[in-house]
């Protein structure tokens, strides 16, 4: 009995075999794709997927070209100074999908000035607290990211997340936003005790939170139980020549652009003032420090620097090395937050 290939032509045949190689092209493109991910830069698929998508967007081109940044920063001007709104995809989720935690806004005023402040997840039980300082260059207000980041931390603590909107450049300095952090941080701590306090931050956030941190141990004042910092900017400077070692690989920051906005956020204090560049600052009397980066990031460099100066005083701190991650990954749709929010949401419920 002839075999069913005699009844095909060798054109016909041919056309079989290009099709079975193109079909089988996505499958091999994906595998090398993961690959490449998990070989190469030791992350999820999802974590490569999220850097090439950050580098399409344009975030590092627009700070690293100067006329295109000083815009930008003259924008920030007027944009920062109007009431802040929730994003309306946070606030779709919230209203429609009815999976996100509460959400209150209140005004703090104080003698350093007011300022909006949001709560999630405020309730007559909780018995902790964390505040919350958002990155953005201190120039940008939280983004969805940060909300759906933050809702995944009230929902698996048993803490009220305490999100104050701190004055910020290029019309306003650290000073300010200090004065009015330090009114928040008292009113927190009078409420759940310094015990159940977590001051907690990314990026600028977080190098604001460790600056603040100091400044408590600089004046005797009660301590946070815990310190996490999220990616931060230990050093408006940039002094250590490891960040532009990196830099190459960063897609979303600049140290020549972030520089120029460190600068305005000093308003002519001394750089390397800790309250700046709180890598710079006495550490010994911190409690409970947790840090998180990512190895291509250029704030990688001075957040280990910073981690290796308070292990050394004998303190409690643990390092969260992104092998092959970027600015912020916590706050990304990555399997490699996932891991990271539980070791937040675990240092939190801590007591």
């Amino acid at each position: 009995m002839s075999s069913t290939n005699s009844h095909i032509s060798p054109r016909m045949h041919h056309a079989l075999k290009v099709a079975a190689l193109a079909a089988g092209a996505p499958v091999v493109a994906a595998l090398g794709f993961s690959a490449v991910s998990h070989g190469v830069y030791h992350r999820s698929d999802m974590a490569t997927m999220s850097e090439m998508y950050q580098w399409l967007k344009g975030y590092r081109k627009r700070v690293d070209e100067p006329i295109a940044w000083d815009n930008y920063i003259l924008n920030r001007a007027s944009a920062n100074e109007e009431h802040y709104s929730v994003p309306k995809v946070v606030d779709f989720h919230y209203k429609i999908m009815g999976f996100r935690v509460s959400i209150q806004e209140t005004d703090l005023k104080s003698d350093a000035g007011s300022m909006q402040v949001f709560m999630l997840n405020r309730r007559e039980i909780n018995d902790r607290a964390v505040i919350y300082l958002h990155g953005g260059a201190f120039l940008d207000q939280p983004t969805s990211n940060h909300w759906h980041f933050l809702d995944t931390v009230a929902r698996d603590t048993r803490a009220e997340i305490i999100v104050p909107l701190y004055p910020l450049a290029p019309v306003h300095h650290w000073k300010e936003a200090y004065a009015l952090l330090d009114a928040l941080y008292d009113q927190v701590v009078q409420k759940y005790g310094a015990e159940n306090v977590t001051l907690m931050g990314d990026e600028a956030g977080g190098g604001m939170a460790a600056g603040y941190a100091e400044e408590l141990l600089q004046r005797g004042k009660l301590q946070p139980s815990h310190l996490i910092l999220i990616s931060p900017w230990m050093d408006i400077t940039f002094s250590n020549p490891l960040a532009n070692a990196i830099q190459p690989h960063d897609p979303l920051l600049s140290t020549h652009g972030m520089e120029k906005v460190g600068r305005l956020w000093a308003h002519g204090t001394d750089p390397y003032d800790y309250h700046l560049s709180p890598v710079n600052g006495e550490v010994r009397g911190l409690h409970n420090v947790l840090v998180f980066a990512g190895t291509r990031e250029i704030l990688y460099p001075d957040a280990k620097l910073f981690f290796a100066r308070v292990q050394a005083t004998g303190a409690h701190a643990e390092f969260v090395e992104g092998r092959g991650l970027n600015n912020n990954y916590p706050l990304y749709p990555i399997p490699e937050a996932t891991k990271a929010i539980q070791k937040i949401c675990n240092e939190i419920s801590m007591n």
